[in-house]
């Protein structure tokens, strides 16, 4: 067995010899104490035969007249050889799953869930005496334990709870400020809902537990602050959410804007289509080289009573306006403009249009039709209080 495992600790080479007789080379070999594990005669001038690589260099010394060539290797001059032809990728590799490994290690942002920016510095401060703070090593479990524990002892009469959060590469930080009660206060507990369905763009919670990240979608009358404090998914109080949601909501307006004079005048283009009417869209059934603008009649072929949708056959007539694109391209903005305005006007200060799209642009007699789709940043949290959606959920 020792002497196996002596004998792969040296490395071999096949070497192809070729020549004119090469058996008188091999003898030569053998008389020299040259070792030889393996002989393959390919033809009269050429044979493969196995020996030590500490060999190698002996025998191309006794080598004159033959063309001596490496086929393979084996042993540990092998993988040598394999290391240093793949040794930049392997190196790349552990460089690489080294980098990973430190930067997931990493925490590079520390997140406190908070609008009390007073409260926010406080934490800050702390939580960096404590390591925990940006381009620090992760701490492990029962140290982040220890540290909310020392937390909530320093801020006893300001904070409830405290979670801290591993999420990534960042830590998040929440807590329920500590509320102290007054026995006159007949105030309910209560949560904020969404009046309207909207996707949520910024939430300012100054008390309870936000349920919605942003940039969600919320359907009317689901909760997103709520009431009900959870902390490790147990129910630690319940107490009067308060705080202001800003969503993304949408409105869809028709306006018709009169044209101050022009004049339209038919190309002499016109063409029959089928036409599918859904709520007030319409779509139209391979027409892939839709007029500009355009004179429509509109005949119904099929109209379902139950839904919103019909289809009809519709015969359009290419126009040109002859007083050219100015005034109907002006016209066309003043139609958005008086669109714009009249959003506008049932908005609050803190409330903005976000974007607006024409879905629909037709010319009508001495006018311009216009379907706007308005996307509008509101004001969309509303309170209920507690026993009213348990009333509502039974």
């Amino acid at each position: 067995m020792k002497n196996k495992f002596i004998d792969r600790m040296y490395s071999r080479i096949l070497l192809e010899i070729n020549g004119r007789a090469p058996d008188r080379f091999i003898v030569k070999l053998n008389k020299k104490k040259i070792n030889i594990f393996n002989i393959e005669k390919i033809s009269k001038d050429k044979v493969r035969i196995i020996i030590y690589y500490k060999d190698y260099e002996k025998l191309l010394k006794l080598n004159t007249i033959y063309e001596i060539k490496i086929i393979n290797y084996f042993g540990i001059v092998k993988k040598k050889k394999q290391f240093f032809k793949y040794y930049h990728v392997i190196l790349a590799i552990i460089f690489s799953i080294i980098l990973i490994y430190l930067f997931s290690s990493i925490i590079f942002k520390v997140e406190i869930v908070t609008t009390d920016e007073d409260m926010k510095k406080k934490l800050t401060r702390t939580l960096k005496r404590y390591d925990i703070s940006e381009y620090h090593f992760k701490k492990n479990y029962d140290y982040i334990q220890s540290v909310k524990e020392k937390i909530l002892e320093e801020y006893h009469d300001n904070i409830e709870w405290l979670e801290i959060e591993n999420v990534g590469t960042k830590y998040v930080i929440k807590y329920e400020p500590r509320i102290i009660k007054n026995e006159s206060d007949n105030s309910k507990f209560r949560h904020i809902v969404a009046k309207k369905n909207a996707i949520i763009k910024k939430v300012f919670s100054s008390q309870g537990q936000v349920v919605k990240e942003k940039n969600s979608y919320v359907k009317k009358g689901e909760i997103i602050v709520s009431g009900y404090i959870y902390s490790n998914e147990k129910l630690k109080s319940t107490v009067k959410a308060s705080g202001m949601v800003y969503g993304e909501v949408w409105y869809i307006t028709k306006v018709v804007y009169p044209f101050n004079y022009y004049e339209q005048r038919k190309t002499g283009k016109e063409k029959n289509i089928f036409n599918v009417k859904l709520f007030n869209n319409n779509i139209e059934l391979f027409n892939f080289k839709p007029f500009n603008d355009k004179i429509v009649d509109d005949k119904i072929l099929i109209r379902n009573n139950l839904l919103p949708i019909m289809l009809t056959k519709q015969h359009q007539e290419e126009v040109e306006i002859k007083t050219g694109m100015d005034a109907v391209e002006g016209t066309k903005i003043n139609a958005i403009s008086l669109a714009y305005d009249r959003i506008k006007e049932g908005l609050k200060d803190d409330e903005y249009i976000i974007d607006y799209k024409v879905l629909d642009s037709k010319i009508i007699a001495k006018g311009v039709e216009m379907k706007i789709f308005f996307s509008v940043c509101e004001n969309i949290g509303t309170y209920v209080e507690i026993s009213e959606m348990k009333e509502v959920e039974q």
